[in-house]
């Protein structure tokens, strides 16, 4: 049975110097898919985004990631900054850092770092790959 992890956490989209706005954001992990934590921006903005566990944990530390997933705590450690970038450019966020680290925390107790490997089930996916 797969273990689900959840929190709501209030991030701030940040669209210009001195603007911006709130959103409430959804952050959701299941033991099942033990790599990913997906971030779900509701229905009004319309977009989930699947982060790797392991880089949001990094970028409490430290600038981290490559691609489309930038990572880095602010310069105080009470928030850190989410960069996603797409088609339609970079969201920027500023997101606060102990709930997120809570939320970390959590989905260890269900899945400890280090051990996710062991929750996937290769036969499955070698077969679902080789059916495709």
């Amino acid at each position: 049975m797969s273990e689900k992890v959840a929190a709501q956490l209030r991030m701030r989209l940040i669209t210009g110097e001195a603007q911006g706005r709130d959103l409430d954001v959804e952050c959701r992990y299941e033991s099942a898919d033990p790599f990913a934590v997906h971030l779900d921006f509701g229905a009004e903005e319309g977009a989930v985004w699947v982060v790797a566990r392991d880089l949001l944990a990094a970028g409490l530390r430290g600038p981290v990631g490559e691609g489309d997933v930038h990572i880095e705590p602010s310069g105080t450690g009470e928030h850190v900054f989410i960069a996603l970038g797409g088609l339609s450019g970079v969201a920027l966020l500023n997101a606060p850092a102990r709930p997120l680290a809570r939320f970390l925390r959590a989905t260890g107790r269900a899945v400890p770092v280090g051990s996710e490997s062991c929750r996937i089930d290769w036969d499955r996916c070698i077969s679902d790959l080789l059916s495709a």
